[in-house]
């Protein structure tokens, strides 16, 4: 159990959840077979097929655009993306359950490398693009957007929000990837947290994340609606008692052409129901 402070919680050692726990196996199996692929056979296969190559994606390999989120150069780079899924990842599955949670991981991933291509496509060059540094980007902005307040042991001493803690864990992934850094990916995945948890939530302003609702914005119009309609009654039935009155009074020869014609109208809209 990892040690508890008020009001915090140390990062280093949540519980496991079963689809983290598929993920991180995959994108280790995958990473032992790109190590033994270099190695035995001496080549890049996997990387060939499966990593995200724009021009490649425009000829139909559209798989790319997932499948290169499983693949990683170097020991550090997997090893930065897996810890950052296992942190914040098994708190977001514990919240959603497996099946959400992996839907917004791969679309995170996806999100990365719809990005990616994007802005390969108006002329600005990305190169080969591996890693799931975009669905973990995705983690840490959803974290962030859930639990902004959340305090966390930052180096094992220092207590931070969540929302600095994952600024500082983002610079972190960034500067630990070396000279190819692929910031259309994260970017992607930044966008795709947002998205995924703002349509999940249904942009409810009393979930956690905030935001504007449609099915409430209608309901506020069609009370908006009513409340017009209902002070319009009570116009007219202050006006038509004040017409019954001067009736009463002086007889209905002493209404005008407009006050008789009100009055009748009135009676059909308002007391004939």
């Amino acid at each position: 159990m990892p040690p508890r402070y008020a009001g915090s919680q140390l990062r280093f050692g949540p519980e496991l959840t079963p689809m983290v726990r598929i993920l991180l196996i995959t994108n280790v199996a995958i990473f032992v077979a790109q190590f033994l692929g270099r190695l035995v056979l001496k080549n890049n296969a996997l990387e060939m097929i499966f990593a995200l190559q724009p021009e490649a994606v425009l000829k139909g390999y559209l798989w790319q655009l997932v499948t290169y989120s499983f693949l990683h150069g170097d020991i550090m780079h997997l090893l930065m993306n897996m810890l950052t899924l296992w942190m914040f990842g098994s708190e977001i599955e514990g919240q959603y359950g497996q099946k959400p949670f992996l839907k917004f991981y791969l679309f995170c991933a996806f999100m990365g490398g719809l990005v990616t291509l994007l802005v390969s496509s108006l002329g600005f060059p990305q190169g080969i693009v591996i890693g799931a540094s975009g669905a973990t980007f995705g983690l840490l902005a959803a974290f962030a957007l859930l639990w902004p307040n959340r305090e966390i042991i930052f180096m094992l001493i220092f207590p931070l929000k969540a929302k600095y803690f994952v600024m500082i864990l983002m610079l972190m992934i960034v500067f630990s990837q070396g000279g190819h850094i692929a910031h259309m990916a994260h970017l992607g995945g930044i966008v795709g947290a947002v998205i995924f948890i703002k349509l999940y939530h249904g942009w409810k302003s009393d979930s956690k994340v905030g935001g504007w609702s449609l099915s409430r914005y209608l309901q506020k119009r069609r009370f908006q609606r009513y409340q017009k309609e209902m002070n319009s009654r009570e116009d007219a039935k202050t006006r038509v008692d004040q017409l019954l009155e001067k009736i009463s009074k002086d007889g209905m020869n002493s209404l005008s052409r407009s006050e008789k014609k009100f009055l009748n109208e009135a009676s059909k809209k308002y007391f004939n129901e």
